[in-house]
C-alpha cells in the first residue's frame, strides 16, 4: 500500500506508471488489430517472463555491465540476476552506445554528451523515461518503438539511423537504452524517498521501476485502416480545422501557425511543416495514427484521446496527403556505397568535364545538426581516380554565394569530406579519443576561394572608410590597404596562420580530429589536398583532389582497390552556419576501383 501512496508523488516528477492509462486510449480500437511490425523488420523475439522481450528482461536486471561504476550495495536493486547471454547483450549494447551514441547522449544517457551543445533539438535524456516516439497505451516505448528509432533515425532532429548495424547490435542498443532508463528512474525514486526521509527496500524499488518502465499494450489500428476510402482526406481536412490543428501547423500545413512553443523542459520548439514530408516517427499510417492519438510526450504536440478511431485515421490520411513520399525520401539518411571509377587520363585538378561524363552522380542526404526549415540542398557526389590521384566532385543547391567573412555578421559557404579507414567507424562527430578512432577531413572554404584573386579585409567591404595612415606602408601601393603593410605588423600572416594568409594558394585545408573540439591542422608538408569551387545559377560545384598513398602526417591512407568510410558536411553562410551548425550526412562507403 505504501508503494501506491508514492504514485502521485512520482507522477509529479514525470514518471509514468503502467497502471495510469491515458484517458480514453484503452477503448479506442477494440474492433481493430495490433499495430503491425515495422516494414522489413519483425518485432524482437519474445522471451519467457512477464516483461516480454529479451531486451526488457535484460533491462529488468540491474546488474552493472563490466566497467561501469558500482553503486553502494544499499542502493542496488534486489533483482540483479541476469543470464550470461543477457549480460553479453548488455555489454555489447554498452560498447556500441559509448562508441556511437555517447557523443550526443552522454555516457550516462543523460543527453549531456560533448556534441550536445551543437544540436537542436537536444539529445534525449534517457534517464528521465520520456520518449517522443511511442505506440503503447501508457506511452512507455516498446522494444519495437526503440528499434524503430534506431533503424530510421528521427528526421527533424540530429538523430541519424543505424540500420546498417546487425539485428543483434540494434537489439543490444535497445537493451542498453532500457538499462539506462531504469537506472535513471531508480535515481529519481531514491531521491524522492530520501527527501521525505523514508526507507526504501530493494524489492519496493524494483516494483516502482517496473511500473514506470514496462511498456503497456500496443495501440490498435481499427479495421477500417485496411480499406481504401476516397473521402478520408476530405473528412480529415475538415477535422484538421475543427480540432484546431491549423492554429499550430498553419492553414496549409506549413508549420506557420503559432510560432512560440516550448517543450516540457523549456526548450523552444516549432510546429512541423507537413509539406516537407519530415516526420520524426515516419509517415507510415501506423505511426501517424499513434502520434495523433498519443501525442509526443514532452513536446507541445498533445494527445487526442477523445477522437474516434475513424477520425484519427482520416486526420492521419489528410496529413499524409500534404506531401509526396518523394519528399520524405529526400530527408531519410540511407547508407550508400559509392565507387571511384578508375580513368585512363590524368586527373590533374579535376576540372576537365570529360572526367565526369560517364561517372554516376550519387545523391547523398544531408540534414541540419541545429534544425531549421532549410532549402533542400540536393547534394550529389562523383569520384574518379587515375591510380595516382583521387578526385571527388560535389554539387549542391545554394541560392546565395557567401564568400565574405570580413564583417562579424557574415558567414561563408563551406563543404568538408570526413574520412576514416578501419574496420569499425568511430563516432560520426569528429571521431573519438580511443585508439584507432582518428579521422581526416578536407575543408573547402568559399572565402579562401575568393582570396585567391586577392586579399580581402575591411577595406574590401567598405572601400570608402577612413583609416589611420601607416607611415611604414609600401609607397608603391595604396597605403591604406592591408597588403601594403609591413609583414611585422601582420603577425598571424607572417607566421603562416592559414586563417590570416592574405592570398592563399589553395582554398582547401586538411585537418585531423579525435573527438569533438580536437580539430588540428596537418603540417604544411601534409597539406596535399587541392581544390577549386565555382558558383553558378544557384549551385556550388567543388572538386577536391588528393594524391593516393599516405603521407607521414596524414592519418588516412588511400589506395586503389580499398574501401573507405566517408561523411559530408555543408555550411550555408546565408543561414549563419558555422562551426557545429551545419548540414551533415551519415557515414557512407567509397570504394576505389583497382
Amino acid at each position: 500500500m505504501r508503494a501506491l501512496a508514492w504514485a502521485g508523488r512520482l507522477w509529479r516528477v514525470g514518471i509514468v506508471f503502467v497502471g495510469l492509462l491515458i484517458a480514453g486510449v484503452s477503448g479506442c480500437g477494440g474492433s481493430g488489430h495490433q499495430l503491425p511490425p515495422a516494414p522489413e523488420d519483425p518485432p524482437p523475439p519474445q522471451a519467457q517472463g512477464q516483461h516480454g522481450s529479451t531486451a526488457n528482461q535484460i533491462a529488468q536486471g540491474e546488474q552493472v555491465p563490466p566497467g561501469e561504476p558500482q553503486e553502494p550495495p544499499a542502493q542496488q536493486q534486489a533483482n540483479t540476476q541476469t543470464t550470461a547471454p543477457q549480460q553479453a547483450t548488455l555489454a555489447l549494447g554498452r560498447r556500441l552506445f559509448e562508441r556511437h551514441c555517447a557523443g550526443c547522449h552522454g555516457t550516462r544517457g543523460d543527453g549531456q554528451g560533448p556534441a550536445a551543445r551543437f544540436l537542436f533539438p537536444k539529445p534525449r535524456n534517457f534517464r528521465l523515461a520520456k520518449f517522443r516516439i511511442v505506440t503503447t497505451e501508457n506511452k512507455v516505448p516498446s522494444d519495437e518503438d526503440l528499434l524503430h528509432v534506431i533503424d530510421q533515425g528521427m528526421p527533424g532532429s540530429a538523430m541519424v539511423p543505424f540500420r546498417h548495424f546487425s539485428k543483434e547490435q540494434r537489439l543490444a542498443l535497445v537493451a542498453y537504452v532500457r538499462h539506462l532508463t531504469r537506472k535513471g528512474v531508480a535515481e529519481q525514486i531514491r531521491k524522492l524517498f530520501e527527501e521525505q526521509d523514508e526507507e526504501l527496500d530493494p524489492e519496493e524499488l524494483n516494483q516502482h521501476v517496473a511500473r514506470a518502465t514496462t511498456p503497456g499494450k500496443p495501440v490498435q489500428l481499427p479495421s477500417e485502416a485496411e480499406r481504401q476510402d476516397p473521402q478520408a482526406v476530405a473528412r480529415g481536412k475538415e477535422l484538421y480545422f475543427k480540432q484546431g490543428c491549423h492554429s499550430c501547423h498553419g492553414e496549409t500545413g506549413r508549420g506557420d501557425g503559432v510560432k512560440k512553443q516550448f517543450d516540457d523542459d523549456g526548450t523552444p520548439n516549432s510546429p512541423r511543416d507537413y509539406t516537407r514530408g519530415i516526420f520524426k516517427g515516419g509517415r507510415e499510417l501506423r505511426q501517424l495514427y499513434a502520434r495523433i492519438l498519443l501525442g509526443m510526450p514532452g513536446s507541445p504536440m498533445p494527445a487526442s484521446p477523445n477522437l474516434k478511431p475513424q477520425e484519427i485515421l482520416d486526420l492521419a490520411r489528410f496529413i499524409d496527403s500534404l506531401s509526396p513520399p518523394s519528399a520524405t525520401e529526400k530527408v531519410q539518411h540511407r547508407r550508400t556505397h559509392l565507387v571511384a571509377k578508375r580513368v585512363a587520363g590524368p586527373v590533374n585538378d579535376g576540372q576537365d568535364p570529360s572526367l565526369w561524363q560517364d561517372v554516376p552522380a550519387v545523391r547523398i542526404t544531408i540534414t541540419p545538426l541545429f534544425w531549421r526549415n532549410y532549402p533542400e540542398p540536393d547534394l550529389h557526389i562523383q569520384a574518379v581516380h587515375d591510380g595516382k590521384h583521387l578526385a571527388v566532385r560535389l554539387v549542391w543547391n545554394d541560392a546565395t554565394r557567401n564568400e565574405q567573412t570580413v564583417r562579424p555578421q557574415d558567414f561563408e559557404d563551406m563543404v568538408a569530406l570526413q574520412w576514416f579507414r578501419g574496420e569499425e567507424e568511430p563516432f560520426l562527430g569528429m571521431g573519438a579519443l580511443e585508439s584507432g578512432c582518428q579521422v581526416e577531413s578536407w575543408l573547402w572554404r568559399a572565402s579562401w576561394q575568393a582570396r585567391l584573386a586577392g586579399p580581402q579585409d575591411v577595406e574590401t567591404v567598405y572601400p570608402r572608410m577612413v583609416v589611420d595612415d601607416y607611415p611604414f606602408a609600401k609607397k608603391d601601393k595604396n597605403p591604406l590597404r592591408t597588403e601594403a603593410q609591413p609583414k611585422e605588423f601582420l603577425t598571424a600572416a607572417a607566421v603562416g596562420n592559414p586563417h590570416a594568409v592574405l592570398k592563399p594558394n589553395n582554398p582547401v585545408s586538411s585537418v585531423t580530429a579525435q573527438g569533438v573540439g580536437s580539430i588540428t591542422f596537418l603540417p604544411p608538408g601534409a597539406q596535399n589536398v587541392r581544390g577549386q569551387g565555382s558558383w553558378k545559377d544557384g549551385k556550388w560545384t567543388v572538386v577536391l583532389v588528393r594524391p593516393l598513398g599516405q603521407s607521414a602526417e596524414a592519418p588516412v591512407a588511400i589506395h586503389p582497390g580499398e574501401t573507405l568510410s566517408l561523411a559530408v558536411a555543408v555550411w550555408d553562410g546565408a543561414y549563419g552556419d558555422r562551426n557545429g551548425q551545419k548540414l551533415i550526412s551519415i557515414w557512407h562507403e567509397l570504394e576505389l576501383e583497382k
